[in-house]
């Protein structure tokens, strides 16, 4: 899917994040075609001409989807709110939305919560797609695209969106941090103090199996995430 204007390469973006859902990018949800290269302009933006590209009159209500740099989602977000407060948007934009979900890490042993951007570098707009709110939009300051064809933005499917909204509201996971293979050593529970190898990894249900020497030979043992810590 190509992508309407905005710079061609944007510096410490990276690559999208996969879509937690099925895989895939925001720019995937929408279901248009896989992005081509674009040439930027000297000036570091491409320039596409509203009456071109915008959209000449006023539609439903649909997600979009708005590229930026990784790492300033949120301050792109609260510029956005800036722009429909000021510009008199508020019958067009009603949801500025950067997807996060709740994850736990093991370290040391101990669970510790953290905060993750599910699509680094994306934020989705509810919003009413015309001439005005398209134009003002995309000239916001850190917003780099709009996600779609270079004749108009492409909205993400009822579904898919419908998806998104859904991972929003499930219970924190559990982030996966051991390989198979790699040596930890057990640090609570009856096995505490042994070392093994990880043979299984149960990310539902957050357990290991660890193959511990016992005796001479190597005994499966199940440990949870916390109860595990890798050997560096």
């Amino acid at each position: 899917m190509e992508e309407t204007s905005g710079p061609e390469n944007l510096e410490n973006t990276g690559q999208p994040a996969e879509n937690p859902l099925e895989g895939g990018s925001p720019a995937q949800l929408t279901g248009a075609q896989e992005p081509v290269e674009e040439k930027a302009l000297p000036a570091g933006t491409e320039e596409v001409k509203p009456e071109e590209a915008a959209p000449s009159a006023a539609g439903d209500k649909k997600w979009y989807v708005i590229q930026t740099f990784t790492g300033q989602e949120d301050k792109v977000k609260q510029a956005i709110a800036q722009t429909v407060e000021a510009e008199g948007l508020t019958d067009r934009v009603f949801q500025v939305l950067v997807p996060t979900e709740e994850t736990v890490e093991i370290k040391g042993g101990k669970r510790v919560k953290k905060v993750r951007k599910m699509f680094p570098g994306y934020i989705f707009l509810e919003m009413i797609l015309d001439e005005k709110s398209w134009y003002l939009i995309r000239q916001t300051s850190g917003v780099a695209r709009f996600i779609g064809t270079k004749v108009t933005p492409t909205p993400v499917s009822d579904k898919e969106m419908q998806r998104v909204l859904k991972q929003l509201g499930k219970e924190e996971k559990l982030e996966i941090t051991f390989e198979k293979g790699e040596v930890v050593r057990v640090i609570s529970g009856p096995f505490r103090g042994y070392t093994g190898t990880v043979d299984e990894i149960n990310a539902e249900k957050g357990k290991l199996k660890v193959l511990i020497n016992i005796f001479g030979r190597d005994t499966p043992v199940e440990v949870n995430f916390e109860h595990a810590q890798k050997i560096v």
